[in-house]
């Protein structure tokens, strides 16, 4: 008689792109994933497994129905799911129950689950892209995470034939490592600019096609980023007031061509940090930081992008 299974660890890693850190423009649709392995090879593969997932940045729509072996063995009607399906029930935006069990007890009788058992499924060194799906990243930029909780999973027991079914084991639930999303709507294509060879630094604004058309404003700043300065409506601009902040709303179009316009039908639009001529030496190592404010209403402000002069 086969023997019970040790106490296997199923891990969970949520990526995308294969990182469990990822970057987004705001309103893109970022595709996600929750990546399996088991902890050891005392078992014969993953025979169930279940989680939710949460994103504190918007909700979440229905994960993607497995259309490959071996996760469609976990799907109706080879396997036996949540009613609603594989993908999970969508509960105030969050995914509940995410995944299914394969036909370990060899249903012949009911219409599901009617599929053949596959072993070996995210066995170690073998790791298995559980669940799949996509999101869409917030318009505000910042760092967001999407996540995995309340996992379970029980795996095909050792030595397991599948006459007259498959016995399996209860599996612990391991390592969870959850994604990170950073939405930037800010990037540039260079970080440091040579004084002496008049030096450009080319900027990329993108708020999104929900901003679309929106008048912007760039702002700058020598004195830092916190704590920021925060508008009456509660608008945060992660700039700290200074003599350059100032210099940029006094002189316009001086260092940031153009300084101020409109987005396209997108939500993008373009600018350029360039150093002026007769820029003083005295300025090499000194860190410049640009942001942009969305007007009509003041309600949105952009991550923080850093230049460095140099010679």
């Amino acid at each position: 008689m086969a023997s019970p299974a040790a106490a296997s660890d199923l891990n969970l890693s949520v990526e995308s792109g294969g990182s469990n850190v990822a970057t987004a423009s705001p309103g893109q649709t970022v595709n996600w994933s929750v990546v399996g392995e088991l902890s050891d090879g005392a078992n014969a593969g993953l025979a169930f497994f279940l989680l939710d997932v949460s994103f504190d940045g918007g909700d979440l729509s229905q994960a993607d129905t497995p259309s490959a072996s071996p996760m469609t063995s976990f799907a109706m009607p080879n396997g036996l799911t949540n009613p609603v399906g594989f993908g999970g029930s969508v509960l105030s935006g969050d995914l509940i129950q995410v995944g299914g069990a394969q036909n370990t007890i060899n249903n012949t009788f009911a219409s599901v689950p009617i599929g053949s058992v596959s072993v070996g499924v995210a066995s170690p060194g073998s790791a298995e892209t559980l669940v799949t799906g996509s999101l869409t990243a917030p318009t505000a930029p910042g760092i967001y995470t999407l996540s995995v909780s309340n996992a379970m999973a029980n795996v095909v027991r050792q030595g397991e034939t599948g006459t007259p079914f498959w016995a399996v084991d209860a599996a612990g639930i391991g390592d969870v490592t959850q994604l990170t999303l950073e939405v930037v709507a800010l990037t540039v294509d260079v970080e440091t600019a040579s004084i002496a060879g008049l030096g450009v630094q080319n900027m990329s604004l993108d708020a999104g096609i929900a901003n679309a058309g929106r008048s912007y404003y760039m702002l700058g700043s020598i004195s830092g980023t916190s704590p920021g300065l925060t508008l009456g409506n509660g608008t945060h601009i992660p700039l700290n007031f200074g003599p350059y902040f100032d210099l940029m709303i006094s002189l316009p179009n001086v260092i940031i061509v153009p300084q101020s316009g409109a987005l396209d039908g997108v939500g993008q639009a373009s600018a350029a940090f360039v150093v002026p001529p007769g820029t003083p030496t005295s300025l090499i190592g000194v860190t410049f930081q640009h942001a942009y404010l969305l007007l009509s209403p003041k309600n949105y402000a952009s991550n923080v992008v850093d230049v460095t002069l140099v010679p």
